[in-house]
């Protein structure tokens, strides 16, 4: 920015008064001449007009309209003057138009209304070239123009060569300076050390060399943004007491010229500061100093605004271009000083960095491995040889895998190598392999250094050998959760455990047990044997109650002869009989302690969750008081804290016994459920359902004895009776109803798993009765595909093959895959009630069995619903595209005689 005045001396002043009357006097003559002659040219165009007018009023009058087209171009080529002659009705039709191609600058336009036959009107416009008349004054005042200019010019030559050599000569001495203090700057700068003398001696050499009155540099203070003097030279220093000058555009003080240099990084100069805008706020200070100029100059730092340099000159229009140039080579000079001052602090501190990095490099514990960009080993460290055994030879240009333990499978390394290309690093623990084969674990950190154009330069690996932290964790660990005579959980570990049970007991609602023993006589054989002896019986009995239980079961020893079991996701009830009776005989045989044989037995104390209790503490005291309640009926046996298991056994057991007389006394029967076309509302397919009519109990439900007789091994004769009534019963119905009625029947795995050949005589019972194997379904749970074994998928297979159809129930609750139900050729999959329980718009149960029909659809399987016992249900289903509806909604199940009269009803 530059802002400058005239500083002419007296003489030009005079010159420029006499130049000015001179000029105003003139142009009055001039003035009044050009009135003159416009005046001539605009009389000569009205009388064109009038005559123009009259001569178009009689062409109307008659109605020539194409005769005045003739005559405008006749007149157009009469008078050069004319540009344009246009006439148009009173509705702004246009009767006649001429425009000459070529215009004048100066054009005058002329209006004349014309009234012709019987009210009709029109307007007639006259545009004329007003050139000529301008040209003729044009010469006139050029020539009068050039004698004043000549005097003008000859008067001004006299006056420039007489003062030109003074202005020279102060223009000379002014830069001659300003290269002097430049020198001085830069000879001072080459020797300079640090940069704490250099904004004194800028201001130093500006005053002193430059002829400058005064001089500051100032910089930025980051909370209050002013700009402080941290360097000034000259006289009226003064002046910076309390100067308030600011870095930011909002405020007046930021925005004179120190502001906006700074802000702007460019210099601003203001060549008289007296009447500049831009330094009002500052006007009055400087007037008691006498500076009439002052210039700013931008100093960076690393590219950055750093400071800037004020000079004050007292003279008007100090700073021209070549000074300009000069101060501000001076400011580029005082920034690449600065800029190799920190340079040279860099180097510095990166010489000291590297001479650390090769200390730490060389001498540090941690292993340090670089490699390229194509993974191949650049360098390693002393550590690195340490740890691993290979040497810097036999290591350098190999691939790192070389250090590949095996452990870790192909998921590891690329999950490891995925996070190193997303984010250029990886931390984590890892096994290698030493040189001698010993694999051990490790610490790893990868880095990746990019090169400039953004791609993997080389990556460096810090690696720390863990194997002795790990082993002392592990020892802690150890001894914290671990009985350090048995190896079997302790209290804490334990304790542990069965929170974690107790979490998925809630998750799951299958109940667990805690079972709390104690070793009878054990006592005995410490005192009589001695605590070497009793100790290898201790670990005999742990070892012998954890082959008794299942591997997810947790064995622990609370100390002395005390241990604790728990046994979770007791889905069977019958898990805690089967390992008591295997804790209590395993413990029974005989202990061989060296050359001695002991006998001992066990009081087991049993508790449930949740029947028993909720809480660690009350189901630990509950199997104490239980355990204690079997030493004191006897020793040798379990006991449960209530009734509850104890009732359930004896049930079992009873349910067991009158089992085996069912069948023969006929207290089996079979209820019967339609299976509903949704979409008719037909009926051709029957669930046949066992019932259990007992002669005390009443009806036994089949929760209750199915799974008795799937461990009695009763299923299979049970089975097959289901099977032959079932198949009498649909012959019996094809004939009454017609030959689409089809019945399924439930299939327990157990039967699938069983060696005998029952399923084969079906087949022969079928044609017996010359029934089609397609009258028969059979209904079995997803965990029985999942098994898959031989035998299983022969009788499946057999089924198929003689025309009996499968129909997957309870589907949705287990495990089944798609390929199985493809692979056995699934006829029907049957969604668990669970789904349609609470099956509303918009559920999720509602999406699940959308999807269910949608994937059997397209495996070709059709799908039964059970559970249905709303008509809302009903309807979301139909809508959902599932085949079949069973439930309540339809009926319960029905006795054969009850079933026709609901079939006639139907």
């Amino acid at each position: 920015m530059s802002i400058k005045t005239s500083s002419d001396k007296l003489p030009w002043l005079f010159l420029f008064i006499f130049l000015i009357v001179l000029g105003a006097v003139s142009a009055v003559l001039l003035g009044n001449k050009f009135n003159e002659d416009m005046k001539l040219a605009r009389t000569s165009a009205a009388q064109q007009l009038q005559l123009i007018t009259s001569v178009l009023s009689s062409e109307l009058e008659r109605g020539n309209y194409q005769n005045i087209s003739a005559l405008f171009n006749q007149w157009a080529k009469a008078n050069d003057n004319i540009v344009q002659l246009q006439l148009v009705s009173a509705n702004g039709f246009q009767i006649a138009s001429y425009t000459r191609p070529t215009a004048g600058n100066h054009l005058l336009d002329l209006d004349a209304p014309i009234s012709y036959s019987y009210r009709e009107e029109a307007t007639f416009h006259l545009r004329v070239n007003m050139d000529p008349a301008y040209q003729r004054q044009a010469r006139f005042a050029a020539q009068f123009t050039g004698m004043f200019l000549a005097f003008a010019i000859l008067t001004a030559l006299i006056l420039h060569f007489a003062i030109r050599s003074k202005l020279e000569s102060a223009k000379a001495r002014r830069i001659s300076r300003l290269y002097n203090a430049l020198s001085e700057i830069n000879q001072a700068i080459v020797r300079m050390e640090t940069e704490d003398h250099l904004f004194p001696l800028v201001c130093r050499c500006a005053v002193k060399f430059g002829g400058m009155s005064m001089a500051w540099v100032g910089q930025i203070d980051e909370k209050s943004k002013l700009l402080l003097p941290v360097a000034s030279y000259g006289s009226g220093l003064d002046y910076l007491d309390g100067l308030t000058v600011s870095s930011l555009a909002d405020v007046p003080e930021g925005r004179g010229p120190s502001g906006i240099a700074f802000r702007e990084n460019r210099p601003v100069i203001v060549n008289n500061y007296a009447t500049s805008p831009f330094t009002a706020p500052w006007k009055s200070r400087v007037a008691a100093n006498d500076w009439q100029s002052t210039a700013t100059f931008p100093i960076a730092r690393g590219g950055r605004p750093f400071a800037v340099l004020t000079v004050y000159h007292p003279e008007i229009d100090a700073f021209d271009q070549e000074a300009i140039a000069l101060l501000d080579e001076m400011s580029r000079d005082i920034s690449f000083s600065l800029d190799n001052f920190d340079r040279e602090v860099q180097r510095k501190a990166a010489e000291k960095s590297l001479q650390m990095a090769a200390s730490i490099y060389e001498n540090s514990s941690e292993g340090m491995m670089i490699t390229d960009a194509d993974n191949l080993i650049m360098a390693v460290n002393p550590a690195f040889t340490r740890i691993t055994g290979y040497a810097l030879e036999e290591a350098i240009g190999k691939n790192p895998s070389l250090l590949k333990s095996g452990r870790h499978d192909h998921e590891f390394y690329q999950a490891m190598w995925s996070e190193i290309a997303e984010t250029g690093k990886w931390t984590g623990e890892i096994w290698d392999r030493r040189k001698d084969g010993e694999v051990y674990p490790k610490w790893l950190t990868i880095n990746t250094i990019l090169n400039e154009a953004g791609a993997v330069h080389h990556r460096i690996a810090l690696f720390t050998d863990i194997s002795q932290k790990k082993q002392t964790e592990e020892l802690i660990w150890q001894q914290a959760n671990f009985d350090h005579l048995t190896g079997l959980p302790n209290w804490r570990m334990f304790h542990n455990r069965l929170e974690q049970e107790i979490k998925k007991s809630r998750r799951t609602g299958l109940p667990l047990a805690v079972m709390f023993l104690d070793l009878d006589h054990f006592k005995e054989v410490n005192d009589t044997l001695g605590h070497a002896k009793g100790d290898m019986l201790l670990n005999e009995a742990a070892r012998r109650l954890v082959g008794c239980v299942r591997d997810s079961d947790t064995v622990a020893r609370f100390g002395g002869d005390e241990f604790v079991l728990i046994l979770g996701e007791l889905g069977d009830p019958d898990n805690v009989e089967r390992i008591n009776e295997c804790i209590l005989q395993n413990l029974s045989a005989p202990f061989e302690l060296g050359n001695e044989s002991v006998y001992i037995s066990v009081s087991i104390g049993v508790t449930i969750y949740p029947a028993d209790a909720t809480e660690i503490e009350e189901l630990l005291r509950n199997a104490d008081q239980a355990m204690y309640a079997a030493k004191n009926a006897g020793r040798n046996r379990y006991s449960y804290y209530t009734q509850a298991m104890q009732l359930v056994a004896q049930n079992r057991m009873s349910l067991s016994n009158d089992l085996h007389h069912a069948l023969a006394e006929k207290q089996f029967w079979l209820a019967y459920q339609p299976i509903v076309e949704l979409e008719t509302g037909s009926i051709h397919k029957i669930e046949a359902l066992i019932r259990w009519q007992h002669p005390k109990r009443g009806v036994v439900s089949p929760a209750e004895f199915i799974p008795i007789a799937e461990q009695t091994g009763m299923i299979t004769k049970i089975g097959d009776w289901v099977f032959r009534q079932a198949a009498q019963q649909v012959k019996q119905w094809q004939h009454l109803y017609g030959k689409d009625i089809q019945i399924s029947i439930n299939k327990s795995p157990v039967q699938f798993r069983s060696d005998d050949n029952v399923h084969s005589t079906w087949f022969e019972y079928l044609k017996e009765l010359d029934l089609p194997g397609s009258s028969i379904v059979v209904e079995i749970t997803e965990g029985l595909l999942m098994e898959a074994k031989d035998g299983i998928v022969n009788k499946l297979l057999a089924f198929r093959d003689n025309g009996i159809q499968v129909a997957l129930d309870d589907f949705g609750t287990g495990y089944s895959s798609l390929s199985y139900l493809k692979k056995f050729d699934i006829d029907y999959i049957k969604i668990d009630q669970s789904f349609v329980r609470n099956l509303a718009p918009d559920s999720s149960d509602l999406a699940l069995c959308e999807a269910m029909v949608m994937m059997a659809h397209k495996l070709g399987i059709k799908v039964i619903a059970e559970g249905v016992e709303t008509q809302e249900q009903c309807d979301l289903l139909i809508a959902a595209g599932c085949d079949y509806g069973q439930g309540y909604l339809f009926s319960k199940p029905l006795s054969s005689q009850d079933f026709e009269s609901f079939l006639n009803r139907s």
